[in-house]
């Protein structure tokens, strides 16, 4: 097997048909390309991805090379690659019973979160949540159907929660399972022109994948989980407060809230939405705090440039858009309709708002 130091990329070869040298032999060649693939990568890849992936191989019964977090593949989360015909498919698979049990319970309790990171991903990314039936007297699992097979732009929040809602439970019964796949398959003629450079772009994909697996299965870093105590501190301190009520919905220190605004002729000049002075507490760090950077989520778009400003004198809070999201405003309102907004806290620090039309 040739050093990883020689890997010069993944030539058309390993893609196409293999008529030139007999399926067998390409076959042959095509997999040992991919195996010294996936030792580069892993030897690319930041300390800290290499640590939560610990594990490099090459599976001959799928023809497959892989990273795991486990020497037992299946038995934890891995990432693997597949040769396809015409492209490269590289998924991240989560189908161990008692790691997607763990998976659920984080979504089910923070399902924005788990929403927000599974579409962040882009258009290119797909997301299967598949039941699976286990039959009671061999173990085997069999196909049953799709809670969801679909690209991740088309998820939204309320389909994201119902579909892990479901797969949580179906995931607890003896007879079945809820297996998780998330993945983006490159054309095989782009692939190949990469050259060496594939490793570099694997890596970067293989690292966008963490935040997620970080979530699903609970294995934070240090410095997640310093941030993750002191915003806990931060919510008990402020769930000792009696928390207002508006328009019947309570603002929750942690889960935070939905108000309804109606905008005028100005709102959409200027862009901005305003909420009220009960809102104001929801978003300050303390009493010195002015503005406060929120995301706004609309139409599957995140959009990280917009702000929370507080007015005086009454500590009254608006939203002020980005201009992105203002000329959305525009496009898709008129004065006096009502534009929903949902606030939910991620992580303890980051807020997300998102809009959506009444009506």
């Amino acid at each position: 097997m040739p050093s990883i130091k020689q890997f010069n990329g993944l030539t058309m070869s390993v893609f196409t048909a293999f008529g030139w040298a007999g399926e067998e032999t390409a076959i042959k060649y095509a997999l040992e390309q991919m195996e010294l693939f996936i030792n580069a990568l892993h030897a690319r890849l930041p300390r800290a991805v290499q640590n939560k992936l610990g594990h490099v191989g090459f599976n001959p019964a799928t023809q497959t090379v892989y990273l795991a977090a486990s020497p037992e593949v299946e038995s934890d989360v891995h990432i693997a690659f597949y040769a396809r015909p015409m492209s490269l498919e590289l998924q991240l698979a989560i189908t161990d019973e008692k790691v997607l049990a763990k998976g659920f319970k984080e979504a089910q309790k923070q399902p924005a979160l788990a929403h927000r990171l599974i579409t962040e991903l882009g258009s290119d990314w797909s997301l299967r949540v598949q039941q699976m039936q286990i039959d009671e007297e061999t173990g085997e699992a069999s196909h049953y159907q799709d809670l969801y097979k679909d690209s991740v732009v088309n998820l939204d929040e309320e389909t994201a929660a119902g579909v892990f809602d479901k797969a949580a439970y179906l995931n607890g019964e003896g007879k079945w399972l809820t297996p998780v796949y998330l993945s983006r398959r490159f054309p095989s003629e782009q692939a190949s022109n990469m050259g060496p450079a594939i490793i570099d772009v694997m890596s970067e994909h293989v690292a966008s994948l963490m935040p997620i697996l970080s979530f699903l299965t609970g294995r934070k870093t240090s410095k997640e989980s310093a941030a993750k105590t002191k915003a806990n501190a931060r919510q008990k301190a402020k769930a000792a407060v009696p928390e207002p009520v508006i328009q019947e919905t309570q603002i929750d220190p942690e889960e935070g809230f939905t108000y309804v605004s109606v905008l005028k002729p100005l709102h959409l000049r200027r862009g901005f939405v305003n909420l009220t002075s009960k809102h104001w507490p929801f978003f300050a760090l303390n009493s010195r705090t002015e503005t406060r950077p929120v995301t706004v989520y609309y139409e599957g778009i995140y959009d990280k440039d917009s702000a929370v400003w507080r007015l005086l004198p009454n500590d009254q809070a608006r939203l002020v858009l980005s201009p992105t999201v203002h000329q959305w405003l525009e496009d898709h309102f008129e004065a006096n309709d009502r534009v929903q907004v949902t606030a939910k806290k991620l992580n303890g620090q980051e807020i997300q708002l998102s809009l959506k039309a009444v009506g």
